[in-house]
């Protein structure tokens, strides 16, 4: 089988609707196009919720979760629109936080999407001095989003715990010149500078 061959058949096997456009070039039809338009929208929406959690950014976290989503993180269960404020205050009981979220599988389903995504959360607890304690999380975020109103936000959210560690915690002194994230909030001279 020739190559163009080949990717005529991957084409005609393709869930996506594509067509020949102007010039011989491969274009999707609308329903194609508006299923990648949901799929970016969907991917944004939870790489969004790390950087939220941790600048505590309540603006933010509220445009997450629809206000009645079901959201169930292992030491808060409720609903979306009580998650912003735990989440503010857990972020709140760290110096440092940095969420990161990866590995993100994702399948939309018209108005629905389903996702699944690892979760990576690293604290520093305590005030800068003595007694600070590093925490590592491993996990992953089960989710169910829906699209509203033209709108994506998570509808549901399960956490699964994989691991966790802790231990004591000292900066490294050869490291005291560096920026430290301490108490990323709206109040970091930082906020506005580097929130989208």
């Amino acid at each position: 089988m020739s190559l163009a061959d080949k990717s005529a058949s991957m084409l005609l096997n393709c869930p996506q609707k594509f067509y020949l456009g102007e010039e011989g070039r491969v274009g999707l039809d609308s329903g194609g196009l508006q299923r990648l338009l949901d799929e970016a929208e969907c991917r944004t929406l939870l790489m969004r919720y790390g950087p939220a959690v941790d600048w505590r950014d309540r603006t933010e976290l509220d445009r997450l979760f629809w206000p009645d989503a079901d959201v169930d993180l292992g030491v808060f269960k409720g609903l979306g629109a009580e998650t912003p404020e735990f989440l503010i205050q857990n972020a709140g009981q760290s110096l440092r936080r940095w969420h990161v979220s990866s590995s993100l599988s994702l399948k939309v389903d018209g108005e629905s999407a389903y996702a699944e995504s690892y979760a990576v959360t690293h604290a520093i607890t305590g005030d800068g001095s003595a007694e600070m304690a590093s925490h590592l999380f491993l996990g992953r975020y089960l989710d169910r989003l829906e699209k509203r109103g033209g709108e994506w936000r998570i509808a549901s959210r399960r956490y699964l715990l994989h691991g966790q560690v802790s231990d004591a915690y000292v900066d490294n002194p050869a490291l005291a010149q560096m920026t430290k994230a301490d108490d990323l909030g709206p109040a970091h001279p930082l906020f506005s500078r580097n929130r989208a």
